[in-house]
């Protein structure tokens, strides 16, 4: 026996919400095999600038009152900093002194990088004295064009040892902490930029291939569950994947090589070796960097050049940049620019539309059809789980349920088709519900990716359309 919501009931009240000025999609019905009738709902897309996790632009922890949202700084450390005594890290100093659960508030999360050799314009020194004693001075003090400072041995084995050390307590604060977005790999070369000045008359050595990978080692030892970022596209890369970042994004000639080496591979002096092409590594790691000649991003928010910098993001499938200070002087030509950019690169999804019957019955399987698209350059990194939900005309959830046939984190640029199966509660209520959808951050359990659509509700979920629940059989 049916309830009072029959069948011909059911359609003329979703028919009617269909006009409704404020719905935040159109929808139609139609009948499949059986009788039974289908509703498609199409959200309706929104061009709005989006603030998501793990994409965008990521300015420096220090950095006061950013004048654009973001979801990420970035902070390079120092071992001298993080390990001032030997076998005694300093976590605690170093999460007060750059406001890690301050940021964490704001849900904004850290991109962490450690440096060996941070080049400034004082003599000084970035390991630290304990571990220069005990590696004997192994390394070369430097006064060049890169600045003043110490490179250290990087074949020295004591020096890896302790780097192993260092890198797994590293991951033992930081692999869980939701605090922290993703690790990028410095640790080798000046600023941890994997790279060594050499001229004529200086040469800094840069370790070899070989030796390179072991340090590269110790962070996939413990990040097992952070994305990794690397300077440079070497192979240790494409086999576990790790992501790239370019520190001279925007850059022509700097960011046309770099994408020359990941989409051809190239010969590298640095490496020793010859670097095969990796084109698709951005398929399962991030591409992030920083925008090249510090205090000039600026120019390349230039309509005269614009066009240029979206192709390198479109070609690197950049998720993420650092900007530089002037970025709050553009004008509004390349302000309108700048978000543009934002709205390129990262991810970017909306449901181009949703199918499920008209009626639903307690106790049974709904299927729901959904068609994903991703309208920006990169896929999202992280396994979190996509939610479907039965929100009463309160507002209270009656119904929800973690989708398991598909995975965010394969929903490339493009569409992306899949169904769900949902088993409903042989004890929900009947009435018309509204079916929403959500990405959810496992960190707090609630919704924490907006979708380039309309349709946000204020916790977060997206209303696709209504769903109508008829009595249970009696």
């Amino acid at each position: 026996m049916r309830g009072i919501l029959t069948l011909p009931w059911i359609i003329i009240l979703l028919m009617t919400m269909a006009g409704r000025a404020d719905a935040p999609s159109s929808r139609t019905t139609t009948p499949e095999a059986d009788d039974v009738y289908i509703v498609r709902v199409a959200p309706r897309a929104t061009d709005a600038v989006l603030n998501n996790p793990f994409m965008g632009l990521v300015p420096g922890a220090s950095y006061d009152d950013f004048p654009v949202p973001h979801s990420m700084v970035y902070k390079v450390l120092t071992w001298r900093e993080l390990e001032p005594e030997k076998g005694a890290f300093a976590f605690e100093t170093i999460e007060r002194r750059y406001g890690m659960d301050a940021y964490a508030a704001r849900e904004i999360r850290f991109v962490l990088r450690v440096a060996l050799d941070y080049g400034t314009d004082e003599r000084h020194m970035d390991i630290p004295d304990w571990l220069y004693e005990e590696i004997d001075g192994d390394g070369i003090w430097y006064d060049e064009d890169v600045g003043k400072g110490f490179s250290p041995n990087y074949a020295n084995a004591t020096l890896q040892r302790y780097h192993e050390r260092l890198i797994q307590a590293l991951g033992d604060r930081y692999d869980a902490d939701p605090r922290v977005a993703f690790v990028a790999l410095g640790s080798l070369g000046h600023w941890g930029e994997w790279h060594t000045y050499s001229d004529d008359a200086t040469r800094i050595p840069f370790p070899p291939m070989a030796e390179s990978d072991r340090y590269v080692a110790h962070y996939l030892e413990a990040f097992p569950n952070k994305k990794l970022l690397m300077r440079r596209p070497y192979p240790i890369a494409e086999r576990n994947g790790i992501g790239l970042y370019n520190d001279v994004f925007g850059g022509v000639r700097q960011t046309y090589d770099f994408i020359d080496w990941f989409e051809n591979g190239y010969a590298s002096a640095l490496a020793d070796a010859f670097v095969p092409a990796t084109p698709d590594f951005w398929k399962r790691g991030p591409s992030g960097g920083e925008f090249g000649n510090a205090g000039m991003d600026g120019m390349y928010f230039d309509p005269s050049r614009f066009a240029q910098l979206l192709d390198m993001a479109r070609r690197s499938h950049l998720s993420w940049v650092g900007p530089s200070t002037d970025i709050e002087e553009l004008d509004e030509a390349e302000r309108r620019n700048l978000d543009r950019f934002l709205n390129t690169i990262g991810y970017r999804f909306a449901v181009r539309a949703a199918s499920y019957p008209v009626e639903w019955r307690p106790g049974e399987d709904v299927t729901v059809g959904l068609e994903v698209r991703n309208l920006g350059v990169a896929p999202f990194y992280y396994d979190w789980p996509l939610e479907l939900a039965l929100v009463d005309a309160a507002g209270r959830i009656v119904f929800r349920e973690a989708a398991d046939e598909t995975d965010i984190r394969g929903w490339m640029p493009g569409e992306t088709v899949f169904e769900e199966r949902l088993r409903l509660p042989a004890s929900l209520p009947e009435g018309v519900y509204t079916l929403t959808i959500a990405i959810v951050d496992p960190a707090t359990g609630a919704p924490g990716v907006d979708w380039a659509m309309e349709g946000r509700r204020p916790d977060g979920r997206y209303a696709l359309g209504p769903a109508a629940v008829a009595a249970a059989d009696e």
